[in-house]
This record gives C-alpha cells, sequence and structure tokens, in this order.
C-alpha cells in the first residue's frame, strides 16, 4: 500500500445488472487506507441514471488531494464529460488515480497515463462534433419543416457554410455555469461570472442535457437555492456581485 495523501475521494458505480460494489473498493483499498477515503457511491437502475454522488463530488472537488477510482469510464458517460472532469483536475492540481488502469496522475513519471489521458482529449474533441452534429441536424430538419431558425445554442457557433459547430473554452462555460447553478447559486449572478447572456438562462437550462449532457431539474435548484439563502448551505462566492 502506497502512502496516501491526506483527503482521498474514492468513486463506485454500479448497476443493479452488475453488484460489483465490494471489488471496486477492495481494489482501491490495497492503494489508500479506508479510514482515508471519502466514499461516493452510485448504484444506476435500467430506468434510472441519476448520480447524486457523482454530482456531490463535482461540487466538493475542492476538498480532496486525489480522486481514486477502479477504471476511468466510471468517472463520465461520455469522452466530453471525462476530458471536462480531467481538465478541471489538472487545474487544482488533483491527483487522478485509476486502480486497474495504467492511469494515474499520482506518478508524474507515468507516461502511459499521459497518453491515454491525451487520447481521451483527442477523442472527447470527436465526441463534441458528434453532439454538434446532432444539434446541426435538429437545425436542418426545422429548417426543412419552415420552422424560424435564430442564433446558435450558447457554446456553439456556426461555419462559413452556415454548419454548427462548438466553441471548446465557450462550451465549456457553459457547462461550468450549469453545474454551479445546481449547487444553488443565484442564475444572474452566475449567468454574469461566466460571460453568459441573461437572454441564454431559460434555453440553456432547458436543454441542458441534450446540449450540454449535464442534468439541470429547475425544481431541484430551488431546494438548493433556499438552503443557500437560509444560511443551512454555505458557498464560496464566485465573485464579489454572487451573494
Amino acid at each position: 500500500m502506497q502512502e496516501s495523501p491526506q483527503n482521498v475521494a474514492g468513486y463506485v458505480r454500479v448497476s443493479t445488472d452488475d453488484q460489483d460494489d465490494d471489488r471496486q473498493r477492495e481494489s482501491i483499498l490495497q492503494h489508500y487506507n479506508t479510514s482515508e477515503v471519502a466514499w461516493h457511491v452510485d448504484i444506476e437502475s435500467g430506468a434510472s441514471m441519476s448520480r447524486e454522488q457523482y454530482n456531490q463530488l463535482r461540487e466538493t472537488i475542492d476538498q480532496y488531494d486525489v480522486v481514486v477510482t477502479t477504471e476511468i469510464d466510471r468517472l463520465g458517460r461520455s469522452f466530453s464529460e471525462l476530458a471536462s472532469f480531467v481538465e478541471e483536475l489538472r487545474e487544482k492540481d488533483i491527483d487522478l488515480h485509476c486502480t486497474e488502469q495504467p492511469i494515474s496522475t499520482v506518478d508524474n513519471d507515468d507516461w502511459m497515463g499521459d497518453l491515454l489521458l491525451n487520447l481521451m482529449i483527442v477523442f472527447a474533441d470527436a465526441e463534441r462534433r458528434m453532439i454538434a452534429d446532432r444539434v446541426q441536424q435538429g437545425i436542418d430538419k426545422a429548417r426543412r419543416d419552415g420552422k424560424r431558425v435564430g442564433r446558435p445554442p450558447a457554446g456553439y457557433d456556426v461555419d462559413e457554410d452556415g454548419f454548427l459547430y462548438q466553441d471548446p473554452q465557450e462550451y465549456a462555460k457553459v457547462q461550468n455555469f450549469i453545474r454551479e447553478l445546481k449547487k444553488g447559486r443565484p442564475k444572474t449572478a452566475t449567468a454574469e461570472y461566466y460571460g453568459v447572456k441573461q437572454s441564454s438562462i431559460q434555453s440553456i437550462l432547458k436543454r441542458a442535457e441534450k446540449n450540454y449532457e449535464i442534468e439541470f431539474d429547475n425544481s431541484v435548484w430551488k431546494v438548493e437555492r433556499a438552503k443557500v439563502e437560509a444560511g443551512e448551505k454555505n458557498l464560496e462566492p464566485l465573485s464579489s456581485g454572487d451573494d
């Protein structure tokens, strides 16, 4: 067992058809002491793909020195989501360790892990293009049906041939905007912080999962917002205007 960082987030995801909770935990505990691991466990069933513990992990990620899981695909359903998470970990100097794959930022000399992570970023870019293509198909269909098509969704743009594509930097801003709202932050101030137009907020949230791969439930947001306003939940301010 290697020496562990002080704060370790252990993420486990299983399905009712694949009950391997114990196997994943045991794999992680071969590397980390049980007293040092804060467990985040999601159990998915056929109709329910909710990942409350994954979302909680994303919201509290600053508390940890390392995120450990058995395999990289446990952390996301798409390359885009994985790439976003890995990039966030890198920016915050939080290590990633996959116990059953040669993917780890704990070992700085792990060239294989770096190679696989970089390949994942390449696949993520391809996936973003496929998402943009699906949105484009929807726009094309609307045009064929005689419907008026306005400007592209936030985080997207149109090339000189009229085809939609994702702007990676702006797309990431919109994703982060949605994630921060889910914590209970105010919509207007959070949109201003991320450079999201006020007129785009409603359409972004309405199509959050389809266009940005993040689930958003406005009723849940209202509950989280009420907790913040009542002082039951504290959030670090994004800026002086976020109160």
